[in-house]
């Protein structure tokens, strides 16, 4: 298991405002938020602490909609998007739990609007840390004359939210400070778990290290998705 903490994350104020439901940040109305966001921007990237520990992993397809990870946990699954894999990249990773506890402290005195904010700021810093990792493990993997899958999160269609046992099992989530819960869900909130398949010729093969929308099935369901507001993030 290998553990690594990011320090350079950038809070793209146009994601800030997606994230709270503002997608066109030039509007009229949305820069009257401007002094809000450029605030609780700031103090987000004092309080985000990034940690993640990962790990890479064995691999196999035992039957119909089942994977074995490790040699030993079978993981029910969309198995097309493991084909050609032999290994998974693991991940579990936060973005800690100060700013967290900053968001509820606002809220809890009323200050809705900088704890929503805040809280948005958390969310694009969770992004910006998953397109950190990527971008890491697509490094590693092709200096090694392989191949990265998507990235596949528990909770999605591809994997159901009862993975996270499984990881949780593999990973030490304690050394980065995340529990997980009866009900399968983390704290810190802001934290997630990351499944990426590798081989050397995958059925279902990305070697983008962007985050972008195009693969997840709630797509044109989601509040935030930046394919129903047009403004596709470059891959």
């Amino acid at each position: 298991m290998e553990y690594i903490e990011w320090n350079n994350l950038n809070l793209d104020t146009s994601e800030i405002y997606r994230r709270i439901g503002m997608p066109d940040a030039d509007s009229k109305r949305s820069l009257n938020f401007k002094p809000v966001i450029e605030q609780m921007r700031h103090k987000a990237l004092d309080l985000v602490e990034v940690r993640c520990v990962y790990d890479y992993v064995p691999v196999n397809i035992v039957g119909s909609g089942e994977i074995l990870l490790a040699n030993q946990y079978p993981v029910n699954v969309l198995t097309s998007f493991f084909e050609g894999a032999h290994e998974v990249l693991i991940a579990i990773q936060t973005v800690g739990l100060r700013l967290e506890e900053e968001s509820n402290r606002f809220f809890e005195i009323g200050e809705m609007l900088d704890g929503m904010v805040l809280d948005g700021c958390g969310t694009v810093a969770l992004d910006e840390a998953l397109e950190l990792l990527r971008g890491m493990v697509v490094k590693q993997v092709t200096e090694r004359g392989l191949q990265t899958g998507h990235n596949l999160c528990p909770g999605g269609y591809q994997i159901p939210l009862e993975a996270q046992k499984t990881l949780f099992t593999l990973l030490d989530g304690g050394k980065i400070g995340v529990t997980l819960g009866e009900a399968m869900l983390m704290s810190p909130i802001k934290s997630h778990t990351l499944v990426i398949p590798v081989g050397q010729k995958l059925a279902k093969s990305n070697l983008s290290c962007a985050i972008t929308c195009e693969m997840c099935v709630e797509q044109q369901n989601c509040s935030h998705s930046r394919l129903k507001f047009g403004k596709a993030k470059p891959v």
